[in-house]
């Protein structure tokens, strides 16, 4: 049985006041048992660039309280580039990131996860993908700014994890940040089956325990998704009726 923790909360325009925030979330994982703590994509803020000192930082938490980290967008210092996500360890390695822009699996105590963006996971791209990777989990880092688009991405998630991975995470942040105020999208849905689901306007620490022995064998199984028309119009290119073709 492994737990695992959403982080859903609203991010500060600091670094230093998010990683204080992230040391109150990492001792509460800590103090439950939590094996993995997921964050979404803004888990530092919205600069550009990341802060170069944060991955380090993050690493020293996980080994403080002892719980494996699957972060947001960080500054990989080793490779000089930005990465959506980290994988550190319970003992505070460093074992693995995923480039921007990137789609590629890190074994995470779940087994082989993909992390995916939002413009990833609205992307027939991914469902290639998943079915080439054959991941045990997929982790969208997915924010919504309506009612319509929480039930889309629900969706989306129950159709992939019926298809494309055992278990389908969504893990996204809260508030207002320029003209959106996003809603609480974070959950959990293991073979067609919501296991969790946070409240949709308020910061918190949703853990849930999934049963890894329960995983079917999904072999003949994957198979792409339909990914609702609302969520691909999202990234869709835009059309200008005024140019000749």
């Amino acid at each position: 049985m492994m737990k695992v923790a959403l982080a859903q909360y609203e991010p500060d325009n600091s670094t230093a006041a998010n990683l204080n925030i992230i040391r109150h979330i990492c001792e509460r994982a800590g103090q439950e048992g939590v094996d993995l703590l997921c964050f979404n994509k803004h888990f530092l803020g919205f600069k550009k660039d990341p802060d170069p000192t944060a991955v380090g930082k993050l690493q020293e938490l996980a080994k403080e309280f002892e719980v494996e980290m699957l972060t947001g967008l960080v500054l990989d210092t080793a490779k000089g580039q930005s990465a959506q996500s980290a994988l550190i360890a319970r003992d505070g390695v460093l074992v693995d990131t995923v480039p921007v822009g990137e789609i590629k699996p890190v074994r995470t105590c779940l087994g082989p996860t993909l992390v995916l963006s939002e413009e990833q996971s609205y992307s027939g791209g991914a469902d290639m993908l998943a079915i080439q990777l054959q991941p045990t989990a997929i982790v969208m880092q997915v924010d919504a700014i309506s009612l319509l688009e929480l039930e889309a991405i629900k969706e989306l998630a129950i159709a992939r994890s019926f298809g494309q991975a055992h278990l389908v995470i969504c893990v996204s942040r809260v508030g207002k940040h320029g003209k959106e105020t996003c809603l609480g999208t974070s959950l959990a849905v293991l073979q067609g089956e919501i296991l969790v689901e946070a409240d949709t306007d308020v910061s918190e620490l949703v853990i849930f325990s999934v049963d890894t022995s329960k995983f079917i064998d999904y072999d003949e199984l994957r198979e792409s998704v339909a990914i609702p028309a609302l969520l691909k119009q999202k990234y869709a290119p835009t059309v200008d009726h005024d140019t000749e073709p």
